[in-house]
């Protein structure tokens, strides 16, 4: 053999055992030997394979190999020369019986041994499989638990990255965590944080707008209260040529306007379309006055002023004998009848002009007045058409201004109660108070205007009036429309702007803290279709405003039972939003409002039930509303 080279031997050695053994461990002892003499000096080693241990290696595929074993190579003298590497591989076979050559006696034993030994090898089998499995369940479990903890990691680094307080939390992660998290859920958090701190400095940004959007809010309307208060008088103009107009009155013509303009209204109407109203301007102005009015008003400054109520009422009742004492009655028979007025018919939904209005049948002496002529084509008996059927009506032809020299004594009253109304103070009235007070006002405004600016011919002419019917309050002149839209009513939902700023300190000084939809049946705005006019009190302005609303409906609400109509006025129309959500559910409304025992309720129902199949809507008829001239006054 060459030198460097490793010797190699393979050789096939049959062994035969018999199994188990006489010491019950089946075992082979292999002594390795140079084979030159066999001498003891030729001894290299001794290894002993015992049978179970290669079985529990591999007998199920029938081979077995032991571990390489290194034997140490001595010599004569027996120092170390080298070393063999022994690696043997087992086939184990089981050999037939002989056919002949024992006797029944060896047979038997060898038969039984032969069983004792299938049954040794099924245990060590048996007891193989389970350790193999045992194994395989221990390196599973121990795979799962390490999955377990990695996925325990990043739960935890997620929830930090998600739930920590920080404003960047994937920069402040720990080195040991970070090396856990996959590359695209570093790049999703790193992503996060970004917005989230762009998130944060926008919300900073918003609050620090909103703040300062405020502060600048209250800084406004704290100088224009301000401005209000501190705002001096001004000497008017003096003109050399002045047109002279109709007036029954000129004792206020030194009203003045600082040109504090509200918006236009574009907010549903009160008693005239959108689009007649929208041009309209609501004006906020304060009362100039020269010395010699300064002077006058000095006269008054000490007059009580600690009851707004009782002014406001007094006033009213001011005006109404006013105009009774113009009023002059008209002879039997002898009506009037307002000319041509548009009209709309709620079956086609078309506006129609030229539509008269009906005669009625009763002058306003009579006992059975029919104010709003919804008995015309009354198909039965007399319907009661409550208290209205006996007021008191004044009208354009029964109204006599020359008669207004008769009536000093109530102006001069006048011109006291409305002196007084300017230093009045609103700031400690109620909710009930404050209704109250600003209706009787709204009334007395309108009624005023007429004294002042004389009746308006035409439906333009009456909007301009409603624009310049104006009155002190407080130290703030406010007309007729501010007080309906910007007190009495919701507030119109239009952009903000300067002009809603000047709104806002009319809201704060003297508006209500939500509004009253029954002050429809209050607010009388001197025409054809307008409610009563009445005088209203704190103390029962509830139950006043409860009695307006069910004697307006008893005389302005009609029902012709054979052509199956039901005629509504175009004053609930205007305002249906206050009381219902469309034409049928107003009708229920109407229906709800009227007393059991009344005619009125009755008529509806059997109209309702003549027809069910159509919808109660188109039943409905809406009465035109009619802007000529009049008063209806409780008797």
């Amino acid at each position: 053999m060459a030198a460097g080279q490793r010797p190699k031997m393979e050789r096939e050695i049959q062994i035969q055992v018999e199994y188990p053994g006489a010491d019950r461990q089946p075992k082979i002892v292999l002594t390795i030997m140079d084979h030159d003499t066999l001498t003891s000096d030729d001894y290299i080693g001794q290894t002993t394979i015992y049978l179970k241990e290669l079985l529990e290696r591999g007998v199920e595929e029938g081979v077995a190999k032991t571990h390489p074993q290194k034997y140490n190579v001595v010599d004569s003298s027996q120092s170390y020369s080298g070393e063999i590497r022994v690696d043997l591989t087992f086939t184990t076979r089981v050999l037939p019986f002989r056919k002949y050559g024992h006797t029944r006696r060896e047979l038997k034993h060898m038969g039984q041994n032969l069983e004792d030994g299938q049954r040794a090898t099924e245990l060590i089998m048996q007891e193989t499989r389970q350790k193999q499995k045992t194994m395989d369940l221990q390196q599973e479990v121990e795979q799962l638990e390490a999955e377990l903890q990695q996925e325990l990691k990043l739960t935890k680094i997620l929830h930090y990255a998600l739930h920590d307080p920080s404003p960047n939390p994937i920069h402040t992660f720990c080195p040991c965590f970070s090396t856990h998290l996959p590359f695209k859920i570093k790049e999703l958090l790193t992503e996060l944080a970004m917005v989230e701190e762009e998130i944060t400095w926008l919300e900073r940004k918003v609050n620090k707008l909103n703040l300062s959007l405020y502060l600048e809010k209250k800084q406004t309307r704290e100088w224009e209260l301000q401005q209000l208060r501190d705002l001096k008088p001004i000497r008017p103009r003096k003109k050399s040529h002045q047109k002279k107009q109709p007036k029954f009155m000129a004792y206020d013509d030194h009203l003045q306007d600082y040109g504090l303009h509200f918006r236009q209204i574009r907010r549903r109407p009160s008693f005239d379309s959108s689009i007649h109203i929208k041009h309209s301007n609501i004006r906020l102005s304060v009362l100039g006055t020269d010395d010699d009015r300064v002077t006058s008003y000095s006269r008054y400054k000490n007059f009580d002023t600690k009851s707004p109520n009782k002014l406001s009422e007094d006033l009213i009742k001011c005006l109404i004998g006013i105009f009774v004492e113009l009023n002059e009655p008209l002879p039997d028979g002898e009506d009037y009848v307002p000319k041509q007025i548009s009209c709309m018919n709620s079956k086609s939904f078309k506006t129609t002009f030229n539509c008269t209005a009906p005669p009625f049948f009763s002058n306003n002496h009579s006992s059975n007045l029919d104010p709003y002529a919804i008995l015309l084509d009354f198909d039965g008996g007399i319907r009661d058409i409550g208290p209205y059927k006996s007021f008191t009506q004044i009208t354009r032809n029964s109204l006599d201004h020359t008669r207004i020299s008769q009536c000093s004594t109530q102006v001069g009253k006048l011109r006291v109660l409305m002196q007084k109304l300017c230093s009045v103070d609103l700031n400690l009235l109620t909710y009930k108070q404050k209704l109250a007070f600003w209706i009787n006002i709204y009334n007395a405004c309108i009624m005023h205007a007429f004294l002042q600016h004389g009746l308006p011919s035409t439906q333009e002419k009456l909007l301009v009036l409603m624009n310049k019917a104006v009155m002190n309050v407080g130290g703030i002149v406010v007309n007729a429309l501010g007080i309906e839209h910007f007190i009495l009513r919701h507030p119109s939902n239009t952009n903000h702007g300067p002009a809603d700023e000047r709104e806002m300190v009319l809201r704060h000084a003297y508006g209500l803290g939500f509004p009253e939809p029954n002050v429809t049946f209050a607010l009388c705005r001197g025409t054809w279709s307008s409610p009563a006019l009445r005088v209203y009190t704190a103390e029962d302005i509830v139950n006043e405003l409860a009695r307006a609303r069910l004697e307006y409906l008893e005389a302005c609400v009609g029902v012709v039972t054979k052509k199956k109509i039901i005629m509504v006025p175009k004053l609930l129309q205007w305002h249906i939003k206050d009381f219902a959500d469309d034409m049928d559910s107003l009708l229920e409304w109407i229906y709800s409002q009227l007393p059991q025992s009344g005619s009125l309720k009755r008529l509806i129902m059997e109209c309702l039930n003549a027809d069910t199949k159509s919808s109660p809507a188109k039943m409905i008829e809406i009465q035109p509303y009619v802007y000529e001239f009049r008063y209806l006054l409780p008797s």
